[in-house]
């Protein structure tokens, strides 16, 4: 089973055409946050996943958990607290591309304890940590905690899917990164969060330098550009997919979720004697980068983080 650690909310949106000096600003909501996406993605595509998580115990808490339930996302390991549930209030420009504000200071998602996190995994393969849930506190250093116990036992995945409108505080999340880095075995990451994290620095060489420190695959997004993908033995470059963009919300979540899925199939494909990580050759690390470019491609053409099942990903393909 897969499990993935990080915060659920909803995302609100603003409606698409509304003047800047109006008084009244129309608003949609959808659940979210990175995630709950790739959990719902992973689901989605037919694998059982669980999260552990945060929620609150107020009427939105409640509809977060439905939603989850019904995607088929186990919810025993949630932890319900008297707390609020966050907002994220998307608004899109012209390219759809969002920008965010979150109100969520002491919301139930960041209130995770050590004692929380002291749950059976049995049966759990891979564990996913994600976005700004592992710098706000206590839930990071709980979910620290986490990684550290299960480092070299289960296969750890990482997307840090930096929010600098949740913790501004760039050197916070540059800290963690390092001392996650050495504990987890596949990164996902945006130029976008490169950028932000080491605006100074080329990324294949920030990546190059992960790749020293422990992790055996990491996924490097380009938004409409495309992908890279680094293994010990090969680099590959995936060509992005054309598409009528609706919005970008979610999309990396999907090729997060889709490059997971590649990764336990592999681990299943291996024969005895072999390490899953063995096996990723430049073929494929293409195959793998291509799927998930379009899958992701299939949620950019439609509203909000709206993730494909496994189905409609093999019919693009």
């Amino acid at each position: 089973m897969f499990l993935v650690c990080g915060e659920a909310l909803f995302d609100v949106f603003t409606a698409e055409v509304v003047e800047q000096a109006a008084f009244e600003v129309p608003l949609s909501a959808r659940v979210g946050g990175s995630p709950l996406n790739v959990a719902v993605g992973l689901a989605r595509l037919g694998c059982p996943v669980g999260m552990l998580t945060g929620l609150s115990t107020d009427f939105l808490g409640e509809r977060l958990l439905a939603s989850l339930q019904s995607e088929g996302v186990n919810t025993e390991l949630i932890v319900r607290k008297q707390a609020p549930t966050t907002l994220g209030f998307v608004q899109q420009d012209a390219a759809g591309v969002p920008s965010y504000a979150f109100y969520g200071n002491g919301a139930a998602d960041r209130l995770l304890t050590l004692d929380d996190i002291r749950v059976d995994l049995e049966g759990t393969a891979v564990i996913h940590f994600g976005s700004y849930s592992i710098v706000a506190q206590p839930t990071a250093d709980s979910y620290f905690a986490l990684a550290q116990q299960h480092s070299g036992k289960r296969l750890l995945s990482l997307d840090p899917n930096v929010r600098l409108n949740v913790e501004p505080r760039i050197a916070v999340w540059r800290a963690r990164i390092a001392e996650l880095m050495p504990l987890v075995d596949v990164v996902k990451v945006s130029d976008e969060d490169l950028h932000l994290l080491y605006p100074d620095q080329q990324p294949e060489a920030i990546i190059e330098d992960w790749l020293k420190q422990g992790p055996q695959l990491i996924a490097l997004t380009r938004g409409s550009k495309g992908a890279s993908l680094w293994s010990h033995q090969a680099k590959v470059d995936i060509p992005g997919r054309s598409v009528k963009v609706i919005d970008t919300v979610g999309a990396g979540d999907t090729f997060q979720a889709s490059l997971l899925d590649a990764v336990v199939e592999l681990t299943h494909s291996t024969d005895s004697t072999a390490v899953w990580s063995e096996q990723l050759n430049s073929d494929t690390l293409f195959k793998i980068g291509h799927t998930a470019v379009i899958a992701a491609a299939i949620t950019c053409s439609r509203r909000g983080a709206n993730l494909p099942t496994r189905a409609e990903v093999q019919a693009a393909l």
